[in-house]
């Protein structure tokens, strides 16, 4: 006996709205659980999202093009009856007419019945819950200036934070504009314009966004990585035999979540209104990878409960998804800090910037061997530069050199990272 799901977009809360960029299947095709079946594509990388259940396509909700956000309706699944609950760890959420109407009272699409509840007031000035409007006022925001995204204009959260970005990002370009002009660089020689692709324009109006909203300070320092390297390549071969690589990222990784649990301040996000930090009680880091198509940052989770190998293995599998488009949602919601490494192409410090709303991002570059004075005499060290940036509204300077210091220090202890 056969039913109907109807599969919805999860995973997708740190984003205001998604664009659908393909459709991997119609009606009619049959599909399997984590097969992908959309295309999505946000301001930070293109991701897959994938179905919960073996079944049959009946109806499609979204086409390229669309925008959509969490909660709206992907298609409808015809599926066999199953005696057990749809297992944990499907990303897709998946839930029946009945189930959909009860928990999206908003009507995310046209075709799906809702009512506002008894907590929503409909005032002639604005259409919007108590805990809304109290979050427009803190932020000095005029509702009745906001376009609401739910069922007849009602005001959510997150279009009152799409409201502040744009007036941000709208005040921001009117004041580069009015400032500089674009030359003709034509009039001086032979020219050819490339188009930016999807994701690096996004990319750029985000880094845009952080470094003129953030105020940015780097500290750099150099960790001394001798006894670690050498540690590195003790247990190289080891990796390799389980299928893996040992870079120094996972050593770094370690050694960064337990300066973030001595220096909690790191493991925040500061308010849109500047008035409290948000402290997060778990370690979860970003790592920017290089793809074709741009920079993206997938987040490993639970850092501090993963050992070296396990650290190892898992970035190769999230980078190898990433440089193939393969990342959910989720792969890249999430992150504490993040890391960007040039160690592969060489420099030895330059100025990384904050993948906001987090409040640090550190830099790492190519180590190089230094000759250090020490009881036994000269001696030849191996250096790895760092390049700490920080946001200083959250953090000041003396507690951003005491988290290079403490980095440094148990980037130089490698046993340490290994327990």
């Amino acid at each position: 006996m056969s039913e109907e799901k109807i599969i919805v977009a999860t995973d997708l809360e740190d984003f205001a709205e998604v664009d659908v960029i393909e459709v991997l299947v119609s009606p009619g095709d049959s599909v399997e659980p984590n097969q992908p079946i959309v295309t999505l594509e946000s301001d930070k990388a293109m991701m897959n999202f994938p179905a919960s259940d073996t079944g049959v396509v009946k109806s499609i909700s979204v086409s390229v093009g669309d925008k959509i956000k969490q909660g709206d309706v992907l298609l409808v699944l015809k599926v066999e009856q199953q005696a057990n609950d749809t297992p944990d760890e499907i990303k897709a959420e998946t839930i029946n007419q009945e189930e959909l109407e009860a928990k999206l009272s908003d009507g995310v699409q046209n075709n799906i019945k809702g009512n506002a509840t008894n907590e929503i007031i409909n005032t002639d000035s604005a259409y919007a819950s108590p805990a809304v409007r109290k979050y427009a006022s803190e932020l000095g925001i005029d509702l009745e200036k906001v376009v609401g995204s739910a069922q007849n204009g009602r005001i959510m959260k997150q279009d009152v934070q799409s409201h502040v970005q744009k007036c941000i990002s709208g005040a921001s370009d009117k004041r580069i504009s009015s400032q500089h002009s674009f030359p003709d660089f034509s009039k001086y020689g032979e020219i050819e314009e490339t188009p930016l692709n999807k994701l690096r324009r996004i990319s750029a109006k985000h880094l845009h966004h952080s470094w003129d909203v953030v105020p940015h300070v780097t500290q750099f320092d150099d960790a001394d990585i001798t006894e670690l390297e050498l540690a590195r390549k003790q247990l190289k071969e080891r990796v390799k035999s389980q299928g893996s690589k040992l870079t120094l990222l996972p050593f770094i990784m370690k050694a960064m979540v337990k300066c973030l649990q001595e220096h909690p301040d790191f493991n925040s996000s500061i308010n849109q209104s500047v008035t409290s930090l948000t402290h997060k009680k778990y370690f979860h880091i970003g790592v920017a990878v290089d793809t074709p198509r741009g920079l993206v940052v997938p987040v490993i989770r639970n850092v501090d409960q993963k050992k070296i190998i396990e650290l190892a293995k898992e970035l190769i599998e999230i980078s190898s998804r990433a440089r193939e488009n393969k990342l959910t949602a989720k792969d890249i919601q999430g992150g504490c800090m993040t890391i960007t490494s040039l160690g592969g192409i060489g420099g030895q410090h330059f100025t990384p910037i904050i993948n906001f709303p987090e409040v640090a991002i550190l830099g790492v570059s190519r180590s190089y061997t230094k000759l250090i004075k020490k009881e036994q005499g000269i001696v030849e060290r191996l250096m790895l530069p760092l390049s700490l940036t920080y946001d200083h509204r959250a953090i000041d300077g003396v507690a951003g050199a005491k988290f290079t210091t403490s980095l440094k220090n148990k980037l130089s202890d490698v046993w340490a990272l290994m327990i």
